[in-house]
């Protein structure tokens, strides 16, 4: 058995298990941040430091396996745009957790696999079938039922109350400018990947973001550090899982095809929900996990149907 990227049934597997590692950190990073906030340290401190750290490692592997720095001019350019995407995931991302709790900020990131699958089918790359379409409408009334309560919309008993709106829509923008950073990625990522090295891309398009933040960070005042131990903990943690991250995700990109990514990072939100309350004892309601139940089976469901087809 092939993918439609001419790689063989064990490599697609071996690039799942490296995609999975990557899900399982990036699912913390977020628990981490919330501890480096509640020390002192501020979102875009550590969107740069963790961008200073993938660098410095990346460089390090880089010159110790003898790999070149030099891309193609097509692979170079899509360097910027790639820069952007990844911008918009992790300064969203991380920001969203400074206004809503980490709960809401992943379940309002996991629109992305319903915004992979609309920009591959405008882009052509899969066909979203009457079905398909009709999973998505499922999985996005499954997010409202996620995010319902701070909306002040209720369940059991049914109703709606104005009054009861908790969810603050500067943190609900983040993380939807983060989860549409993550669907360009994923949608239109690997096809730049093919052909060079994947570590090489991701070296570069964390350069151009520490320059990009550098210069948010200067103007802002300057870099804002932990002032406790906890937070210096959530600090180091939420850089180590996210360096981790993305080295599994670039290194699996380029075989896998968009809605296999999607597929495989759907452990995300649960892992993410079951951190914040072990770790930060964030209450989770039963109206959220139901939710985010009905949005994962859709989404599991649509990216099963999307997968067929290809094949």
């Amino acid at each position: 058995m092939t993918s439609s990227t001419g790689t063989t049934g064990r490599q697609r597997w071996a690039a799942l298990g490296v995609l999975l590692i990557g899900t399982i950190f990036v699912s913390l990073i977020t628990t981490f941040a919330s501890l480096a906030y509640a020390g002192g340290a501020t979102p875009m401190t550590l969107v740069w430091s963790r961008f200073i750290g993938l660098v410095l490692v990346l460089g390090l592997i880089l010159r110790l396996t003898g790999a070149r720095f030099h891309l193609p001019q097509r692979n170079m350019r899509a360097t910027y745009w790639i820069a952007l995407c990844l911008l918009m995931m992790s300064a969203g991302y991380l920001s969203s957790v400074a206004y809503i709790k980490v709960s809401l900020a992943v379940v309002i990131l996991y629109t992305y696999p319903l915004l992979v699958a609309i920009f591959a089918a405008l882009s052509g790359r899969e066909r979203l079938s009457p079905l398909r379409a009709a999973l998505l409408v499922v999985a996005f009334l499954g997010l409202l039922v996620a995010l319902g309560e701070d909306l002040g919309f209720s369940l059991l008993p049914l109703g709606f109350d104005p009054g009861a709106i908790t969810l603050d829509w500067r943190g609900a923008a983040l993380a939807l400018i983060a989860a549409l950073g993550v669907a360009a990625f994923v949608t239109w990522g690997g096809a730049y990947l093919n052909d060079v090295d994947s570590r090489v891309v991701n070296f570069w398009a964390n350069l151009w973001m520490i320059l990009l933040v550098a210069v948010f960070v200067i103007l802002k005042g300057g870099i804002t550090l932990p002032a406790s131990g906890l937070g210096w903990f959530g600090y180091g943690a939420a850089t180590l899982c996210y360096v981790t991250a993305m080295v599994c995700w670039f290194a699996s990109l380029k075989v896998l095809s968009p809605t296999d990514t999607a597929m495989t990072l759907n452990l995300e939100p649960a892992i993410s929900l079951v951190a914040a309350s072990v770790i930060l004892g964030e209450a989770t309601s039963t109206q959220q996990w139901v939710g985010t139940f009905v949005l994962l089976v859709a989404i599991i469901l649509s990216s099963i149907l999307g997968s067929r087809h290809k094949d």
